[in-house]
């Protein structure tokens, strides 16, 4: 019980008062004192009294408002048990899954291979694990569960095996062995299903690191110099696919050029090696097709950065051909390496920065290649689009330019403006 200073004074004063009464001399202190400690006792005793009082059941019904009593929930016969005490084995199943791509079987077709009518390659590592499950757009009538046949031609030795792709459950296939992989789907034949669909192609890796792995198989070429019988220079091209026992580095996106960055080219200041040729392999559009190539030399490792920023109202205009035929003015800009790729870079029309890493050591090719009226030959590059190439890292500096352009020759297709060793030249 708490007192306030006003509530003992009046204790004191009455007790002062009762002591006046009964003593007097020194005797009025002392019975002052116990009268005030005596009347304080008092007081809190009749406070108890009717705190309890005010408290018991019977007087709060007299005094609140009834409430309607709150509802209760059944008791549990048999608890289950708590979230929080669970615990999850260490081997529940659990995978981490990639959605690799969407494949629509296409009716009477006979490519690539026989029996096959698409096909998607990847590049896959062992110890993944590939799923493959058809997705009917609609069931038939019976309500019988939808399937198509698909095959899966491994690195040699691997051979190539047919599995058929339910709509029920999935497929799991192990990959014993790195390489590339090409997934095929089957004709529209009386072992496949005949409801349309799709069959839907995910990857499951053993850690999450490998999610971000890339799955595209690095194709191109390597090529070799040579001097023909009359002391030219010729290239010669070893194999289009030799590249494809590793993956292709996709490009990405990037805010801002790295600040200790190379300037490799920039089309404002910079001269093309070779500027409005016309591709030879098409001649019958020549006057349409114009190229713009600039040569660099390359280490596996180097890191570049492009920067491109394009004249977007130039291009998308009807383009009348003297064939008769109607095309749109276009623009499409490679970073490849000579002759038949890999490529580092394939875009269109399209602002931004792209970083990327090259995977082999050799002699590559930034192009530009227009496709708009003859009149666009007289006109600078710049009109159409403003390049920077950038080297953020590059394993040896020296050598991006380390070689001569010279006439020669690409097997005994055409000639065209090419980089060559300089011990050749």
């Amino acid at each position: 019980m708490s007192w306030s200073p006003g509530q003992h004074a009046i204790l004191l004063g009455l007790a002062l008062v009762l002591a006046l009464r009964l003593a007097s001399g020194w005797a009025l202190l002392p019975a002052t004192l116990v009268l005030w400690v005596a009347l304080l006792l008092g007081a809190g005793l009749v406070d108890a009294l009717f705190r309890r009082r005010a408290g018991s059941p019977a007087v709060r019904a007299e005094r609140e408002p009834a409430v309607a009593p709150a509802a209760a929930l059944s008791p549990l016969h048999d608890p289950p048990p708590r979230a929080d005490v669970l615990r999850e084995p260490a081997s529940a199943g659990r995978e981490w899954r990639r959605h690799v791509a969407d494949l629509e079987p296409f009716h009477n077709e006979r490519f690539p291979r026989a029996d096959i009518c698409a096909t998607h390659e990847m590049f896959l590592r062992a110890g993944d694990v590939l799923l493959l499950r058809f997705h009917p757009d609609a069931r038939g009538e019976s309500g019988a569960p939808a399937h198509w046949p698909c095959d899966l031609c491994a690195p040699a030795p691997g051979g190539r095996r047919w599995f058929d792709a339910g709509s029920l459950d999935e497929i799991r296939i192990a990959i014993e062995r790195t390489g590339v992989y090409s997934l095929g789907i089957g004709q529209d034949a009386p072992g496949a299903s005949a409801a349309a669909g799709s069959i839907g192609i995910w990857l499951a890796v053993p850690a999450p690191d490998a999610l971000s792995l890339p799955l595209e198989p690095e194709d191109g070429a390597t090529c070799r110099y040579e001097r023909d019988g009359e002391g030219g220079v010729v290239v010669r091209i070893d194999g289009e696919h030799p590249l494809q026992t590793r993956a292709r580095l996709p490009s990405r996106e990037v805010a801002n050029v790295p600040c200790g960055a190379v300037l490799l080219f920039a089309d404002v200041a910079d001269a093309w090696d070779a500027a409005g040729v016309g591709d030879p392999s098409i001649d019958w559009l020549a006057q349409y097709r114009h190229l713009y190539r600039w040569y660099l030399q390359l280490s596996q490792g180097d890191v570049l950065v492009l920067e491109q920023a394009w004249q977007a109202d130039v291009f998308g205009r009807r383009l009348p051909r003297d064939d008769g035929a109607v095309g749109f003015t276009d623009a499409r800009l490679r970073l490849y390496g000579f002759v038949r790729g890999p490529h580092l870079y394939d875009g269109g029309v399209a602002d931004g920065r792209h970083v990327f890493t090259c995977g082999a050591d050799g002699f590559h090719c930034l192009e530009l290649e227009l496709h708009g009226p003859p009149e666009w030959r007289a006109r600078p590059a710049t009109d159409f689009v403003d390049l920077r190439l950038w080297g953020p890292f590059l394993q040896r500096p020296q050598a991006v330019r380390d070689f001569d352009l010279r006439q020669g020759r690409v097997e005994d297709w055409y000639r065209m403006q090419m980089p060559v060793p300089r011990e050749l030249a």
